[in-house]
């Protein structure tokens, strides 16, 4: 019976003394090759190169004239006044006188015609002004009433003034009764007979109308 203990025993040892054999064996094999883990853990993965960030230019700012914006002018409007014709473009006898009911004698022409307006007796030089006021809308030359100009009186009124030179004013401007238009100029072929003289006329929506109707109180 001792024996068999004895042997059991035996047994025992041997195997424990095998399991620590085998045991060892695996240790070393890991200690010698590295695992599969630990070679990826030893690999640095390059980074990612920066890019540099963009350098903010600083904006350029308007200039003062760019941002300065000019006034808008306020347009005019023109509303007209009987009233408000204080005078003659020039004082003098009226030659032709306005006629649009019947003709009239026209000596230079030699013959009778309508008139659309007056010829007024004047000296070359002499200041015309304006009768009311308007601003000029037209300035053009006529080989009947020669360097003239167009008056806006407004609510379809127009005046219309002949036979100037040296204006002192431009088409656009506005311009207030008994301000100097121009001077009397020579005058046109059609009035040599009649002399020197200015050419008046006003108009109603394009009709003309006779400005003694507006002279008579003044």
């Amino acid at each position: 019976m001792k024996k068999q203990h004895i042997a059991a025993a035996a047994c025992l040892v041997a195997g424990a003394i095998g399991f620590a054999a085998v045991y060892s064996t695996q240790k070393i094999g890991k200690e010698e090759v590295p695992t599969e883990i630990s070679q990826t853990a030893n690999i640095v993965e390059p980074t990612e190169t920066e890019k540099p960030k963009p350098v903010e230019t600083e904006k350029e700012q308007p200039s003062e004239q760019e941002t300065k914006q000019e006034p808008v002018a306020e347009e005019t409007v023109l509303h007209f006044d009987p009233q408000g014709i204080t005078n003659w473009p020039i004082k003098g006898d009226v030659l032709l006188p306005f006629s649009m009911e019947k003709t009239i004698y026209f000596p230079t022409l030699d013959q009778y015609q309508y008139n659309r307006g007056m010829v007024i007796r004047a000296e070359e030089g002499a200041d015309v002004s304006a009768v009311a006021k308007g601003k000029i809308i037209d300035v053009y030359d006529s080989a009947e009433t020669g360097h003239t100009v167009v008056q806006d009186l407004g609510d379809g009124y127009t005046a219309i003034y002949g036979q100037l030179k040296d204006l002192n004013y431009d088409e656009g401007d506005t311009i207030e009764a008994g301000d100097v238009i121009g001077s009397v100029s020579a005058t046109s072929k059609y009035f040599t007979v009649e002399g020197n003289n200015v050419y008046f006329a006003m108009e109603q929506d394009g009709k003309p109308i006779n400005p003694m109707e507006y002279f008579g109180n003044i």
